[in-house]
């Protein structure tokens, strides 16, 4: 019987992945590869508070998928946010109701996201009360998402940039249930829109200086 001949392993490459959209050119950490190829679609998980430096960010996690590679750097995209689940335990409390918010729709810039929310009460409520918080937030949510583009929805959620969602979302619900807390429990992106983000200015311009024969003379 034939013996099989072993391929050699191609040896891994270490690669800088930088966000190219909600924080341009923000390093999010290294990934290895031994091929860039491999690399596209992959998905990198970050804390905001690692972003920030902001302790009070350490309840929210990032996901960024790799969507371009150049050199040894590679560049991703927002793919998902979720609220920290050690948080999410300590805001539910007894003799409290939670309710659970799913929302989807388009953004100005052409990305199908399902956003949610998660209001806590400060009392228990009737499943009427829930039903009407549930309606006239999904109502908002479904008219502000077009509103907005994935990088500014996104840091509206968790920074309270141009947009404070989760007051407003408070300010509804208030109406007609005292609330206790409002948070945006998960986003996801389920579909990408045609335009892919270009890379970030600051990486851009230190790849074309690195690149053989970029540096003039």
């Amino acid at each position: 019987m034939p013996r099989r001949r072993r391929t050699k392993k191609q040896a891994k490459v270490w690669y800088d992945v930088y966000a190219a959209d909600i924080f341009p050119g923000q390093w999010l950490g290294e990934t290895p590869a031994s091929d860039p190829s491999l690399l596209i679609g992959r998905r990198v998980e970050v804390s905001l508070r690692d972003i920030t430096g902001d302790f009070m960010h350490e309840k929210y996690k990032l996901w960024f998928m790799i969507y371009r590679v150049e050199g040894t750097k590679a560049f991703a995209k927002f793919n998902r946010m979720e609220l920290n689940r050690d948080y999410l335990r300590s805001i539910v409390q007894r003799r409290t109701s939670r309710i659970d918010i799913q929302s989807e729709g388009v953004t100005k810039d052409g990305h199908l996201v399902r956003y949610f929310n998660i209001i806590i009460t400060a009392v228990r409520i009737r499943h009427s009360q829930q039903s009407d918080i549930r309606k006239r937030v999904n109502s908002y949510m479904e008219e502000l998402i077009p509103q907005l583009t994935l990088e500014e929805l996104v840091r509206a959620a968790i920074l309270g940039d141009n947009v404070p969602i989760s007051s407003q979302v408070a300010s509804i619900s208030t109406k007609i249930a005292p609330i206790r807390n409002v948070e945006p429990r998960k986003i996801v992106v389920l579909s990408y829109g045609e335009e892919e983000p270009g890379i970030p200015e600051g990486v851009a311009l230190e790849i074309e200086s690195s690149s053989p024969g970029g540096g003039g003379g």
